[in-house]
């Protein structure tokens, strides 16, 4: 809170609570000569709508553990989730740092996310009441927006982004964030399986296969949406079978795999990877978040 209180809502900050540095490229030879090698993050001057999100449900999670929050941290969230309903209608980078802005369905949930906890924050004498009803308005606003725009009838599936075909396999979290109806959720996941799928992977979103392999977190979001939708059996062999294609005997993941030999690729360990592992073994094992 301090962070966002000093530097604004951020996609990322540095270790000491910094703004992080622009991308530097270092002419040296990377692992197995990858290239580029790289300081700093392309996304320190990027907007995400995911940050919002994030932020809310964080502090719900907090608020859920039998937390309180104090008045300055109140009114700080009070103005992001003034911000958020102002901003949902802009086009932003998205969770992938992507060069290109669109409107993309993860981004609109996202914002749908944190006024959705907001609302309940507020509901709850967590957050001041003032705007508790401009927000419920335009957390309306944005699931409409979403069920008009990023949703494919021929298809049976949410889109990455309005007109176009292409799916986006976070697009999975919306369960865990508690957005949508059953039906068309469980659909989704079908979609991303069949278009996005390779044996126990998932690509992050539609294309990148000629530019990188499958993103292991993606795997794990979608065996945490399909337990939370009740599919246990179809979550548990999807956890399974990506988890003996991963058996490293160290039980370290990277952020990446070839779906063709298996060899791990990108970051490593990957922390993220990790993290929606736990998730989905967390739900599955129905486990209490505090």
């Amino acid at each position: 809170m301090k962070r966002i209180g000093e530097h604004g809502a951020l996609v990322c900050y540095t270790l000491d609570g910094g703004r992080v540095p622009d991308t530097l490229d270092l002419d040296v030879p990377g692992y197995r000569r990858s290239q580029p090698v790289r300081t700093g993050n392309t996304a320190t001057g990027q907007h995400q709508h995911g940050i919002y999100g994030d932020i809310f449900e964080t502090t719900s999670r907090f608020v859920n553990c039998s937390n309180v929050l104090d008045a300055a941290s109140a009114e700080l969230l009070s103005r992001l989730a003034d911000r958020c309903a102002d901003v949902w209608r802009m086009k932003d980078s998205g969770i992938w740092e992507l060069p290109e802005e669109q409107h993309y369905t993860n981004s609109k949930i996202s914002c749908w996310q944190a006024l959705a906890r907001a609302v309940e924050l507020a509901d709850r004498g967590q957050l001041p009441t003032t705007c508790r009803d401009r927000w419920s308005r335009e957390r309306d606003r944005i699931a409409e927006w979403i069920e008009t725009h990023c949703w494919s009838d021929r298809k049976q599936t949410y889109l990455f982004y309005p007109d176009q075909d292409g799916l986006d396999a976070s697009v999975a979290l919306a369960v865990r964030f508690g957005f949508g109806k059953p039906e068309r959720l469980a659909s989704t996941l079908d979609a991303l399986d069949r278009e996005l799928g390779v044996g126990p992977y998932h690509y992050r979103y539609s294309g990148v296969h000629r530019e990188e392999g499958c993103f292991l977190a993606c795997t794990f979001w979608i065996a945490e949406a399909r337990a939370l939708l009740g599919q246990r059996d179809r979550a548990e062999e999807t956890l399974r079978e990506v988890t003996e294609a991963l058996d490293r005997a160290v039980g370290i993941f990277s952020e990446m795999a070839d779906p063709q030999t298996g060899r791990y690729l990108g970051n490593l360990p990957q922390g993220l990877s990790h993290l929606a592992h736990l998730m989905a073994l967390d739900t599955l094992a129905g486990t209490d978040p505090c």
